[in-house]
Order: C-alpha cells, then sequence, then structure tokens
C-alpha cells in the first residue's frame, strides 16, 4: 500500500542527490571554476568553503540555475524544489516583510493583499509560519529597512524556506553579522533542516560556527574542489595549502563542542 503524501515526500527526500560534472565558468577572460564535480546525498548540511574569489558564490548560483555553466553539468533528483538565498539578501525596500516573504509563492503578484480571498489566506498560513519559525512572526508588517541587520538575514531565510525547498543553497548567510546573531542564524538552520530533513550548502567564511554543524565539507580553491569529506577526514588531509587556511580560523585539534561556545 502507497503512504501519504507527506510520507512520500519524507522518503523522496531520504534519498535525494545532486551531482555536479566538470563545471566550468568564466566571466570574460577570468577563469571562475575550472572543471568542479562533487556528489551529495542528503539530506545533511553540507559547508562549502574556500577564500574569496575562489568561486563560491558562482557555484552557488549555478547549482540554484540562477545562472548557467559555460560548460559541465548539475542533476538533481527528479521533482526536487530548490531555493537561494543571496549573500547581500536581495530584499525588496519597498515590500513589507510578509510580502517579502510572500514573493515567492505568489510568483511576484505582491502585495498579497490583492490575491484572490481563498488564495490569500493560504499564502498568509504559509508565510506566517516560517515567519514564526525565524522569530519574525510579529514583524510582518514592518519594512526591512526598520529591521536589525540580523532579522534582515532571518528574513531572507524565511523567504529562502517559504517554498519548503528540498535543496537550499545559503551564500553566507552570516555575512556582516555580530558573532552572537550569527550564532542565532546558524542554530536556526540546524533546527529547520532537522525538521524538514532538507539538503541545506552554505557557503561562508564563518569556519568556527560551520565546519561543527556540516556533516559534509566542500573545499574550493582556486576554482577546483580540493577536498570532499568529513570534519574527521579534513583533520587528517595532507594538502597543507588547506590545512593553513581552515586552521587561521578554526582550531582542528579542538573538540567540535568546544568551538561554539
Amino acid at each position: 500500500m502507497q503512504g501519504s503524501g507527506a510520507e512520500r515526500r519524507i522518503t523522496a527526500r531520504q534519498v535525494f542527490m545532486i551531482t555536479v560534472a566538470d563545471i566550468f565558468k568564466s566571466y570574460g577572460s577570468s577563469e571562475v571554476l575550472r572543471g568542479v564535480s562533487f556528489r551529495i546525498e542528503g539530506p545533511k548540511i553540507a559547508a562549502l568553503i574556500g577564500p574569496s574569489g575562489s568561486g563560491k558564490s558562482t557555484l552557488l548560483k549555478i547549482l540554484a540555475g540562477v545562472i548557467s555553466a559555460d560548460q559541465g553539468e548539475v542533476q538533481i533528483s527528479l521533482g526536487a524544489k530548490v531555493s537561494f538565498m543571496f549573500q547581500e539578501g536581495a530584499l525588496f525596500d519597498s515590500f513589507s516583510v510578509f510580502d517579502n516573504v510572500a514573493f515567492p509563492l505568489v510568483r511576484g503578484k505582491v502585495p498579497a493583499a490583492i490575491l484572490p480571498r481563498h488564495q490569500k489566506g493560504q499564502v498568509a498560513e504559509k508565510v506566517f509560519s516560517i515567519l514564526d519559525k525565524v522569530g519574525l512572526g510579529a514583524a510582518g508588517r514592518k519594512y526591512p529597512a526598520q529591521l536589525s541587520g540580523g532579522m534582515k538575514r532571518r528574513l531572507s531565510l524565511a523567504r529562502a524556506l517559504v517554498t519548503e525547498p528540498d535543496l537550499l543553497f545559503l551564500d553566507d548567510p552570516t555575512f556582516g553579522l555580530d558573532p552572537v546573531a550569527s550564532s542565532v542564524i546558524l542554530d536556526l538552520i540546524v533546527k529547520i533542516q532537522q525538521e524538514s530533513q532538507g539538503t541545506v550548502i552554505i557557503a561562508s567564511h564563518d569556519l568556527r560556527r560551520l565546519l561543527p554543524i556540516s556533516e559534509k565539507i566542500l573545499a574550493l580553491f582556486e576554482g577546483r574542489i580540493v577536498f570532499e569529506g568529513t570534519l574527521e577526514q579534513l583533520r587528517y588531509c595532507d594538502n597543507r595549502t588547506l590545512k593553513h587556511f581552515v586552521e587561521c580560523r578554526f582550531d582542528l585539534d579542538q573538540n567540535k563542542h568546544d568551538q561554539i561556545i
């Protein structure tokens, strides 16, 4: 006997996969990605790390379908829903918090107040549900300019999550935030990923907080993946350039729980 829709969805997420093969991307004469290949089987949180300018943002945008690769292939499980959170947030300043989150649900037909009553009710239920999860349940009528930096990040995260994606790409979600706000954002991501059983790929320079929560680590240097594995495997990696980069930001010898205190 077939299970319910919810049961089928959970099963699908358990076998969810993304396969990336020989991705190349250039901007003019600048070669940004030089044959990127990897595979992730979800559900899990994966970290995409590397120096500034190594191509992390470009790679995430290609995986999310925001831009196209010059060469190579990205294969995502059939029917998987994908969402992307831009590093800069990409919020609409003239839209309320509610309408910023509703935007992907209504395909840009905002304000949501103009929708037919039945549709407006469905949208409102989803929007307020995700706003509650990120701690912005009381901020629906506010505008981005009225929010703190941490609240804006939570708003961007809410908009990325409202469609209940199977695969979520987050481009430096803690950029510009203080340590406390950064911890709040990453704690939210972990909690929501555990609830949804989706797969989240996070690019960030905040290795102290990112690595302990990641089940898989991808290291991108000069447009190539130079490491793919777990934190424990990273501790014994013999790539001296990668180890130096990580150890300047994260103590690989400490217990992972000590890193986030």
